[in-house]
């Protein structure tokens, strides 16, 4: 009986979880593919044009592939230059086909082409997106049935022409639509990574907590803000453009600009809860607040969830935002105020932790109603504290020009050694079929240019997902046939596998592949009407598993790309940011009666960049442990660097959560020597890292202030730099340190 409420609970999740998917950004691409794809197949069969059917599905999906949110603008150059791209390389790709004299012709056109597209990684994920679509032109015209040429292009352009008009019609349609479902899952990552703050805080209270529990819990949070980064950073590319290219933004364009902005803010209260701290901890604990502070994120966790579901289904918000946890808080902080004053017993910081707490609870609860009144129609009176920010800066400028190819046309560039990989890939994939007569190279070719990518770590993971994904799929398949062979019942599997497929690729490429592998088999299958079911399967199998050793070998031993190479530079432009962050907040900390102050825009646009640089050092880190001949003691060291360099960052945005609130400390001179002695740190520390250098010139002077930093009653704006100061300590000793290690020297600065 006591399992019956744990079984409601995950059913009811799952329910929940099911329900959210179908209204995600994910399901309705799958859903637009699926039906550009479909239509064509259906009007075929039902005109008796079954290979033009076919021909114009496969266009749909190669327009598909190259498709990416944006607005219209974009969306329809990106489009348009992908179809002449299209077209171009379908038209050739079938003159050159390897009958009998092109077959040594053929091999350098996919050779060069492989070449020329994987350098497309150059000019960022939309040009990525573009140039993988035009491969897969290459794979259809090498599966092309019908012998005119003429025929097969206009069957493959019909289909690239009537997804770009489903596309852009439905974007006429609901312009903000994406954007909508892009900011409901951002809100919903949060939500989840409140969830994952409270696990991590409640093993962490447990007295005999597993270590290696507690790394793989922070494991999960790092890799859920790199998610959150890039959630938002796709938002800002998307929602502040169409604001700056719109002759007249729309009220509800405003709407969600304000949210998006909120939403950044929120994010910023969470990674600023030190929760690496054990004095957190110990602080909740002699303040008996532990209870009210765990039921307070659970309450942020529920508040984010009924957020995201009313953006995404358009409901209002009937949660109430329960406050009194502040005045819990703040009558504790009283208390122990009193107490330290009558009894004389120090309270200081477990007071200025529990202020902390309660500012962050505070400002959370402050966005969350601002987003609660926007949502419900109801008049905001603070939104406008989001209304002065220069957006134009938050975008970023994409330059496709000739001479960004022509520079990295050399082996420093990681791109152009990928370039040469993927290219010299498919060369030996082609020599290898040709030479042993297999009929399958498409496949080969296929599976190469979409694992191999241009770091060794997101091969092995894309290689190792593609096999699991292709074996699962053709083991379903086979349990299909077993119990049906019904045209019908598999045309029914084969458009929800389609629908699963393009749902699935971009947030579970295991799962992903494993439809793609069930539609291709099926569709296969229904289209020869039940030839060769089991060779198909087989050669699936095979033909993957050949590609995943091709790429894989090449990913390792032609011209490798080892990203612990990068570590100086990545390492080096994190603490960069982390210091142009402390020092744009500690300029208005110190200069608070001055006018010239630092703008709101210029603060939050560092806080991006610290963010975005956090996220980048964080997916790294993550491929790096992957990477062989790196000794246990560096990725240890590295391990500690990420978690230090990280928890820096936190201090910086607590720093700040405490700097624009009303009741503010006066600076005083400790103050401005504590900031001061964090600046020249954090320079030495990036000095070194770039130019080998042993120590900066005033590391004697560092134990100077700490006899000032031990005294009583510090304000809360001292006790948070002597922590932020601490902490540079650390950082900078463990750069002295990391610098002796081989694989460090032998790094690029």
């Amino acid at each position: 009986m006591s399992n019956i409420p744990k079984i409601h609970k995950k059913t009811k999740n799952f329910v929940s979880e099911s329900t959210f998917f179908l209204f995600s950004f994910y399901f309705s691409t799958g859903l637009r593919i699926t039906f550009a794809m479909m239509t064509p197949l259906a009007l075929g069969v039902l005109f008796d044009q079954l290979n033009f059917g076919i021909l114009a599905s496969s266009g749909a999906l190669i327009a598909g592939a190259g498709d990416n949110p944006g607005s219209f603008k974009v969306k329809l150059r990106t489009q348009s230059i992908g179809a002449l791209f299209y077209l171009l390389l379908v038209l050739i790709s079938q003159f050159l086909l390897p009958y009998r004299e092109h077959v040594i012709t053929f091999g350098l056109w996919v050779t060069f082409c492989g070449f020329f597209f994987s350098m497309f990684f150059i000019y960022g994920a939309r040009a990525v997106s573009v140039s993988t679509a035009s491969l897969f032109c290459i794979v259809y015209a090498c599966s092309f049935y019908h012998k005119s040429i003429w025929f097969n292009t206009l069957g493959i352009m019909s289909g690239v022409l009537f997804y770009g008009i489903v596309s852009l019609g439905l974007w006429r349609i609901q312009p903000y639509r994406v954007i909508e479902q892009r900011l409901s899952e951002g809100i919903k990552l949060l939500s989840e990574y409140t969830e994952l703050l409270l696990e991590y805080i409640k093993t962490k209270e447990k007295e005999n907590f597993k270590k290696n529990r507690l790394k793989e819990l922070y494991s999960k949070i790092l890799e859920k803000q790199e998610k959150v980064h890039a959630n938002q950073e796709d938002i800002r590319e998307n929602l502040f453009k169409l604001r700056i290219n719109a002759k007249s933004f729309s009220s509800k364009g405003r709407r969600m600009t304000i949210i998006f902005s909120a939403l950044v803010d929120l994010y910023e209260q969470l990674i600023s809860l030190n929760i690496q701290d054990d004095k957190l901890i110990e602080s909740l604990k002699n303040s008996h607040l532990q209870a009210d502070f765990t039921q307070g994120l659970l309450d942020m966790k529920e508040i984010l969830e009924h957020i995201s579901w009313a953006i995404n289904i358009h409901k209002k918000i009937h949660r109430n935002i329960e406050i009194s946890l502040l005045d819990k808080f703040k009558k504790r902080i009283l208390d122990l105020e009193k107490y330290e004053e009558e009894s004389g017993i120090e309270q200081t910081e477990v007071i200025h932790l529990l202020k902390h707490i309660r500012f962050i609870f505070r400002s959370f609860y402050k966005q969350t109603l601002i987003i609660k009144s926007i949502i419900n129609g109801e008049n905001a009176n603070d939104s406008n504290t989001y209304q002065d920010l220069d957006i134009v800066k938050f975008t970023r400028e994409y330059t496709y020009n000739f001479s960004t190819f022509k520079a990295n046309l050399n082996l420093k560039s990681n791109i152009f050694r990928h370039a040469l990989r993927v290219s010299t890939a498919i060369l030996i994939a082609y020599i290898f079929c040709i030479i042993l007569n297999i009929s399958f190279f498409s496949l080969l070719f296929l599976t190469i240019i979409l694992i191999l990518k241009p770091v060794y770590g997101n091969t092995r993971t894309y290689a190792l997902r593609r096999l699991q994904g292709t074996l699962i799929g053709a083991s379903i398949t086979l349990v299909i046939f077993l119990f049906t062979r019904d045209p019908y019942i598999l045309s029914i599997i084969t458009v929800l596998s389609v629908l699963g497929a393009y749902s699935f690729l971009s947030i579970n490429y295991k799962i992903g592949i494993s439809f793609v592998t069930i539609f291709v088999l099926l569709l296969v299958y229904l289209e020869h009407r039940g030839g060769g079911s089991l060779s198909n399967l087989l050669i699936r199998l095979g033909g993957t598993s050949i590609a995943v050793v091709i790429a894989f070998i090449f990913s390792f031993l032609f011209l490798p790309t080892w990203e612990n190479k990068q570590l100086p530079k990545l390492i080096g432009n994190l603490i960069r940011n982390n210091l142009d962050y402390f020092s744009k907040i500690s300029f208005n900390l110190v200069e608070s009666n001055n006018q010239e102050m630092i703008s709101d825009t210029e603060i939050k646009l560092a806080r991006k960049e610290v963010l975005l640089a956090t996220s980048n050092f964080s997916s790294t880190f993550q491929r790096i442990v992957s990477e062989p001949a790196l000794s246990k003691e560096y990725k240890s060291t590295i391990y500690s660097l990420q978690t230090q360099i990280n928890l820096l960052s936190t201090r910086i945005s607590s720093l700040r959560t405490y700097n624009f609130t009303s009741n503010k400390d006066i600076v005083t001179d400790l103050d401005k020597k504590i900031i001061a002695l964090i600046k020249e740190l954090l320079n030495g520390a990036i000095v070194m890292i770039q130019k080998d250098q042993e120590e900066i010139d005033s590391e004697a002077d560092w134990k100077e202030i700490d006899f000032n930093l031990s005294q009583k009653k510090l304000s809360l704006t001292t006790y948070q730099l002597k922590e932020i100061y601490n902490l540079v300590q650390q950082i900078y000793t463990n750069i002295k340190k990391i610098k002796d290690f081989k694989e460090w020297k032998s790094a690029e600065k």
